[in-house]
């Protein structure tokens, strides 16, 4: 059975059904949850007498589980990774997370102990209805999904159409997102989202999806907002940005080498559709503004990032030249704008 530990933080974690005790062990934590590592730390080694080492390297999720250098270097029995669910094996190369690998990985839950408040999902109805939306789902993040039925049952007894997700097990509950995953919440019936969660990378990534209206909840801020005018503003750089790069000739394709970022079948999809253009294969772990300017020249028209969709959305959205996701490039070489494509 899976077990609670509270630890004295704002989160419960839940541990799996699976063998901790005595073991040396490698803590993984998003960076919102660092504060409270060396608390986390002390307490998971109380209750199962393992020797923690604490990560410090940034993770932006399950795909980036960093375990090359991990267990070649340190070699913990285990790594246990918090916070992020576990990524889906299909939606990467077989070979970013062999099976000997992922046995060694500990996937625990963070669930925030803050409770929502009708009154917030009361506010975000308001929203939706100003848009005139008939079809209600409700999103989430890893750390809200326990509140996912809660949110159900206020949002059905005040007479809405509310249509259900059931997750995809066994890796997301229902109403899970993640920032390049939104299959459990989509559905052509869907006018309009609740969103529950903080930030605007999960609401973002949900409006280029869906392109519908989002009422967003931030329980850490007590808010609620329109996300909507907010991802219409993306979209529209999106669609500028996919035009610029219609004349492109010479591309560079950029092969993202993170454990769950490495897909061969895109980058051979994205071969074959340069094959009347002149491209560069690039690699690269960590793909930022300082390292594809260290590359750049005047020979590239445009860049394609193969591995994670969210970095040309928001770290190089203001990239002087084109830098597309998959799907965007797709638009652009066939000279299609109206279907925009994401995340692919």
């Amino acid at each position: 059975m899976p077990e609670s530990l509270e630890c004295g933080i704002p989160y419960t974690l839940i541990f799996p059904d699976i063998e901790i005790k005595g073991k040396k062990a490698l803590i993984q934590l998003p960076d919102g949850l660092k504060q409270f590592s060396l608390t986390i730390a002390n307490c998971i080694r109380e209750k199962y007498g393992v020797e923690p080492i604490i990560h410090m390297e940034s993770i932006y999720g399950a795909c980036d589980l960093q375990y090359n250098q991990i267990f070649s270097i340190l070699n913990p029995d285990i790594i246990i990774h918090i916070g992020h669910s576990e990524y889906p094996n299909y939606i990467a190369s077989p070979l970013s997370l062999p099976e000997n690998i992922r046995k060694r990985i500990v996937f625990v839950k963070a669930l925030s102990k803050i409770d929502i408040d009708e009154t917030l999902v009361l506010r975000a109805l308001e929203i939706l209805n100003s848009y005139n939306v008939k079809n209600i789902s409700v999103a989430l993040t890893a750390q809200h999904t326990h509140l996912y039925n809660k949110i159900f049952n206020i949002v059905s007894n005040k007479k809405y159409n509310i249509i259900e997700s059931n997750g995809l097990a066994p890796y997301y509950e229902p109403g899970q997102i993640i920032g390049c995953d939104f299959r459990p919440v989509l559905n052509k019936k869907i006018d309009g989202y609740i969103f529950l969660g903080g930030g605007e990378f999960h609401p973002l990534g949900l409006y280029l999806a869906t392109l519908k209206p989002i009422a967003q909840i931030d329980l850490y801020s007590n808010t609620v907002r329109d996300f909507t005018p907010i991802g219409a503003k993306y979209y529209k750089k999106r669609l500028f940005t996919i035009s610029k790069a219609m004349e492109a000739n010479h591309w560079g394709v950029i092969i993202g080498l993170k454990t769950g970022q490495y897909r061969p079948f895109i980058i051979n999809m994205i071969i074959k559709m340069l094959s009347k253009k002149q491209y560069v294969l690039l690699s690269s772990e960590n793909i930022n503004e300082i390292n594809l300017r260290s590359i750049d020249n005047d020979w590239y028209d445009a860049f394609i990032i193969t591995g994670c969709p969210r970095i040309p959305i928001d770290d190089l959205i203001d990239y002087e030249k084109p830098v597309l996701t998959p799907g965007e490039a797709y638009m652009a070489l066939a000279g299609k704008i109206d279907n925009y494509m994401f995340p692919w």
